[in-house]
Parts: structure tokens; C-alpha cells; sequence
């Protein structure tokens, strides 16, 4: 009897322990009947210049595992709703064992998604979350725009656990560098489920729910018509086409060629079409504007003259001779047959490379400084007051700083000469953008949009404005840099630079009605063809469009065969919104074909392959073509660009 009383006595504690005193099984209750569920926000909208949506959200569902709650009755419903193998399905779940709760199939589309949920009606462990894949009804700018993907462990943890395994987040461009802005706030919603996992209703009356914030939409200053247009121009191209407005900053387009729809990268094929990309040779992930540095060839002569007006080492009246070469070293560089002697405003409508040859030579060796450090690290700064040797700050990432050379540079013993055992002549190259000299299309754009606003640039940037909480569009606030540069000196090279267009090296540029000015150069390639580049804006007074173009491994001509009147067209179509005069321009440059130097095999709609097996990923043509109207035929202009300078 006492025995029994004291196992009574005992059950009766434990009961009662496990019934008053402890939460474990109403906690385990309580789980079992109410389920907080995260909400994802919308991700926000990005809108062009115009205020037309760009990049917009549609609707998709992911489908996560809980194992310890798996009970799949018929997992054929699984592998033919989401076109899975038994295998795969087997793998998933293993996956998520080791994660104790993981995704098992992303991107669902709400069509699959209905039927899923009414045919996994008693399936344990499974649980489905709204969320939003990107769609880019503008199918143009993949470079410009990024791409967000799955988050990896690293980002979780420096997250501070914000992001959890399976959230989206911002990979490169506009959405990497405001992930932040465009990501919104999480929300939650506890629910009530039955003994089937099924969602019956709120808990506590949503009480306890907490509402989500979608992510702010932004406007761009990309003139998403004329990026297609630029895309257009430069398929079958290597190369970069950059333009700005000269009075805001704001980036009009931002051409990387070649390209890709940025859709690939938005959708169930986002691993298969990045792979793809990733191993095309051609690399169309590379973004060139930003991260490929050339030398700036012939359009660095306008950097080098206006640093020498401002030091009054020579004036606009300054002549110098030319026989073909830089005689005062031995020859080089070369230069091609024009009048001489000439003066500066002649020197740049013809692109003489030994009238800047011996301008950077004068100041370098001028009697009014101590020696050629004094001398050199002044026309360093004067080259950093363009935006040159180092990074502009652009809102998206991986932009490259370019090359200025220091002194330091050149006085490493190991690399290059050694302290006192270089000369103006030993640097001589610079003079003409060869040498050390290396720049962005970025950078060119910028230094020509500084020439245009006549001394000055505002931070070149992508956002033009952000929509705060009421509503409202922001304007994004961006800093002015000012150059030392006297007003005069820039207005003196404008005035050669739109000779360049009307009758120098750039002639191919030239469009009736609108003053364009404008550099061309032709930049040595130690590895193949030589690079055209041109730099220019219009119009003359009041510039709108300030332009860089770079096109790589040109067979024949250079910037003013190839480079120029593709910024000319660029320039017409943004002003004119349509082509009037230039069509032989227009067909002769979509025509070109610098890639393709084999046979093409088309394996789909903007596909092609080589016979030696390298892809090419492009965009289809007819996507841009209904921005081209009017076309009238006109007249093919001259070529008469300059010869390449030599190193």
C-alpha cells in the first residue's frame, strides 16, 4: 500500500509538472497549430528617364522541405508538376535533411502553383512562399541593370540573419549597389493550420502579423530607347559606347558589347544560361564601359593641350612643324601628311601627333619649373582635375580607376627606369595617348563631358531619382568637381573640336543642322587590330549628349571610319528621336561584322556558334528595330581618318 502510493504519488507530480509547470508540449502544441510564415516584399521598380517601368516584378512561388515534418504520400504528384526525376526529388530532400529546412524547388509559376496546392492537400512538411522574379520589359542594359540570384551563407551572416537560405539578393549593377533601397522590409504572418498542414485562417486576428514594406522604385537616367539603339549598332562588335548629359551627370546609356537579354538571368534557367554566359569567350558577363581599360589613343591630345594653354606653355597661336615624324626624337612618332607648320586649333582638326608630341615635351621641360617632377606631377593633376587615374564613383560596382602614371611609378628601379633616369623623351608616348596612358570608355565619356560644360562635371551616375515613403520622386543629390582649367582654354579646344567634325578627321560625323564636336583616335593593339575610338558632344552650345565610343579590333580605318558615325547616329537618334540623314551610315555599320570571321551556324533566335566552337549570345535584332524610322538614304561621306601613331 505504500509502495503504491508513493508510484501514485509520484505520477501525480510528474503530471502535474508537465501539465502546470512546464511549456514544453503546449509549446510543441502550439507549433504543431500556428506556423509564422515570412513574407517577402515586392521588390522595387525601376523606371527610365521617361518615367516608363524597365524592370518590373512578376509573381512566382518556392516550395520548401521541413524533413522532420516529410510525410509525400505520392511523389509523382512532385515529379510531374515540377518536371523533376525520382532521383532529383530524392536528392532535394536528402539537401534539405542536411539543412534542416531548405528550398526544394524555386520559380514556380502560379499556374503550377494552384494545382500543386490542391493536389498536395495531405502532404506534411511542405510549404510554398510568394515571391517575385524580375522582368525586364525593356529587354536591354543586362550590364547596367545586374541581376540578383540566391544568397549565400556569407551574405546571411554579415546580413546579421536579415537574409535567410533561399532569399534573392542583388548580384551586380543598379541591383547589388541599392539592394538596400530596392529590397523593402520583411513582414511576417502567423497562421493557423489543421492536422493537414493546411493553412485554415489567422491567428490572434492578425494581431500578431506584421505588415511588409515593398522596396522603393527608382528612375534611372538611362534612355532605355537609346540603349537599345546603341545594343543595336554595336552587335557583332567588340567595345563600348558611353554617353551622359553634360548638365546633369545623369547616364544616358551605357552600351557593353557584346550583350545578352538580361531575362536569361531572371527565371528557372538562371544557373544553366549563367554558366552559359560564363564560358562564352566572348564574355558578354564583362562589363566593358566600366572595367576595360584602353589607351586613350589621338583623343588624349585634347587633355595634353588644354593642361599647356593653362600653363601658358603654349597659346592658341603657337606653331609648330611637322614633316611626317617627331624629329626632335628621332623620328617618332610618326604622323600623318597634313599642313605644317600649324597651330593648335589646326594640330587637333588634324590629329598631329608631333605638335603634342612637342607640346608635352615643352611643358615637361619648361623653365619655370625646378625640375621634371615639379613638372610632371602638375600635368598629373591637371589630368586628375579631368577624371582621369582614378575611380568616378559611379553608382554600380567594379568600376576600374584607369592609369595616370605617378613618378613613383616611373622611378621603381625593378619596373620601369629609376629615379632621375627618365626624360621627357624617354615618356614621349603619353603625348598622344599610347604609352602608360590607360582610360574607360567611362572615363573618356567624362573627360569630354567636362570639355562640354566648359570646365567642369558632375558625378556621373546611373539613379536620377528614388520615390520616398509619400510617394514623391527624390532627386539623388550627386557632387560638381571643377577643373583649374581657364573657361577660355576649353572654349578654344571646342572650337577645333567641331573643325574636327566639319572637316578633319571625323567627317563621317558630321549631321547637318546639329554642331557636333568631336576627337577621333586610333589606339595600337599589341594583340591584334587596332581600336577606334572617337569623343564628342553636341550640340555646340547648351550640349544635351556628351559621347564616348570604343570599338575593338577594327580591320581597316579607325576612329573616324568606325567610331564616329556611330556616335553621330547615337547622337541624331537622341536628339531627332529618328535617323533622317544618315543611311548608308546606318546600314554599313549594323553590317559590319568584326567576330564572325567564320562561317555562322544560327542555333536560335540571337544565337550563333563558329565552326571554331565559340558562342555568341545576342540579342535579336528586331527587338530595336521599331526605334528606327525615316531612314533617307544620303550620299557615303569621305574617309579620312588619321594613321595610327607610333609607340
Amino acid at each position: 500500500m505504500v509502495f503504491m502510493g508513493l508510484v501514485f504519488f509520484v505520477y501525480i507530480i510528474r503530471l502535474f509538472s508537465i501539465q502546470v509547470l512546464s511549456n514544453e508540449y503546449k509549446g510543441q502544441a502550439h507549433r504543431n497549430m500556428v506556423k509564422t510564415k515570412i513574407i517577402t516584399p515586392s521588390r522595387g521598380n525601376i523606371y527610365n528617364r521617361y518615367g516608363q517601368i524597365y524592370v518590373s516584378n512578376s509573381p512566382i512561388f518556392d516550395l520548401y522541405v521541413t524533413p522532420r515534418e516529410l510525410e509525400v504520400p505520392d511523389t509523382n504528384i512532385l515529379m510531374a508538376r515540377l518536371d523533376m526525376s525520382l532521383e532529383e526529388v530524392n536528392n532535394r530532400i536528402q539537401e534539405a535533411w542536411r539543412l534542416k529546412d531548405a528550398i526544394f524547388a524555386r520559380y514556380i509559376e502560379p499556374d503550377t502553383y494552384s494545382a500543386l496546392r490542391e493536389e498536395t492537400w495531405n502532404f506534411q512538411g511542405l510549404s510554398f512562399r510568394a515571391n517575385n522574379k524580375r522582368f525586364y520589359r525593356h529587354p536591354v542594359g543586362a550590364n547596367i541593370l545586374g541581376y540578383i540570384n540566391e544568397v549565400d551563407s556569407a551574405q546571411i551572416r554579415e546580413s546579421k540573419q536579415y537574409y535567410r537560405m533561399g532569399d534573392m539578393v542583388g548580384r551586380s549593377g543598379i541591383e547589388r549597389h541599392y539592394e538596400e533601397v530596392l529590397r523593402g522590409v520583411k513582414g511576417t504572418e502567423v497562421v493557423l493550420r489543421d492536422k493537414y498542414n493546411q493553412e485554415v485562417g489567422s491567428y490572434a486576428g492578425g494581431s500578431k502579423d506584421k505588415t511588409p514594406i515593398n522596396g522603393q522604385d527608382m528612375m534611372l537616367g538611362i534612355d532605355s530607347h537609346l540603349q537599345a539603339f546603341g545594343e543595336f549598332l554595336m552587335q557583332n562588335k567588340k567595345g563600348s559606347i558611353v554617353a551622359i548629359e553634360p548638365a546633369t551627370g545623369d547616364i544616358l546609356a551605357f552600351v557593353s558589347a557584346p550583350t545578352y537579354n538580361p531575362n536569361m538571368l531572371a527565371g528557372k534557367d538562371f544557373r544553366r544560361n549563367w554558366l552559359r554566359l560564363r564560358r562564352d569567350s566572348l564574355k558578354p558577363l564583362y562589363n566593358r564601359p566600366l572595367m576595360a581599360a584602353y589607351p586613350p589613343g589621338s583623343i588624349f591630345k585634347l587633355a595634353v593641350g588644354l593642361a599647356a594653354l593653362n600653363e601658358g606653355v603654349i597659346t592658341e597661336h603657337t606653331f609648330y612643324s611637322c614633316g611626317g615624324a617627331f624629329y626632335r626624337n628621332r623620328g617618332k612618332p610618326k604622323c600623318r601628311g597634313h599642313i605644317t607648320p600649324l597651330n593648335y586649333k589646326d594640330a587637333v582638326k588634324y590629329s598631329c601627333n608631333s605638335y603634342f608630341s612637342a607640346t608635352y615635351m615643352d611643358f615637361l621641360n619648361h623653365m619655370k619649373f625646378a625640375d621634371i617632377y615639379e613638372s610632371f606631377n602638375l600635368w598629373h593633376d591637371y589630368m586628375g582635375s579631368l577624371g582621369m587615374g582614378h575611380v568616378l564613383n559611379i553608382d554600380i560596382p567594379y568600376e576600374k580607376s584607369g592609369l595616370i602614371p605617378s613618378t613613383d611609378m616611373y622611378d621603381d628601379e625593378k619596373r620601369w627606369y629609376g629615379k632621375n633616369r627618365w626624360k621627357a623623351t624617354t615618356i614621349i608616348s603619353n603625348a598622344i595617348g599610347q604609352g602608360e596612358i590607360l582610360m574607360t570608355p567611362l572615363q573618356m565619356a567624362n573627360m569630354v563631358t567636362t570639355i562640354a560644360n566648359r570646365g567642369y562635371y558632375i558625378q556621373p551616375h546611373f539613379a536620377k531619382a528614388i520615390k520616398d515613403e509619400n510617394g514623391q520622386w527624390r532627386r539623388e543629390p550627386y557632387p560638381t568637381y571643377q577643373s583649374p582649367i581657364a573657361r577660355e582654354h576649353f572654349q578654344v579646344t571646342i572650337e577645333a573640336m567641331e573643325e574636327v567634325v566639319a572637316s578633319g578627321t571625323a567627317r563621317r560625323a558630321f549631321i547637318k543642322d546639329i554642331p557636333i564636336c568631336g576627337k577621333t583616335g586610333t589606339v595600337q593593339n599589341p594583340h591584334g587590330n587596332d581600336h577606334a575610338v572617337f569623343v564628342g558632344f553636341a550640340p555646340k552650345e547648351r550640349p544635351q549628349i556628351a559621347i564616348a565610343v570604343i570599338i575593338e579590333n577594327v580591320p581597316t580605318g579607325g576612329g573616324g571610319t568606325w567610331a564616329a558615325p556611330v556616335a553621330s547616329l547615337m547622337i541624331e537618334q537622341y536628339l531627332r528621336k529618328e535617323i533622317v540623314e544618315k543611311e548608308f551610315e546606318f546600314k554599313r555599320i549594323t553590317e559590319a561584322d568584326f567576330i564572325h570571321k567564320k562561317k555562322k551556324k544560327v542555333l536560335g533566335p540571337g544565337i550563333t556558334v563558329t565552326e571554331g566552337g565559340v558562342i555568341h549570345i545576342q540579342r535579336p535584332a528586331d527587338e530595336s528595330t521599331e526605334l528606327i524610322h525615316n531612314l533617307v538614304p544620303t550620299a557615303p561621306e569621305p574617309d579620312d581618318d588619321e594613321v595610327p601613331p607610333e609607340n
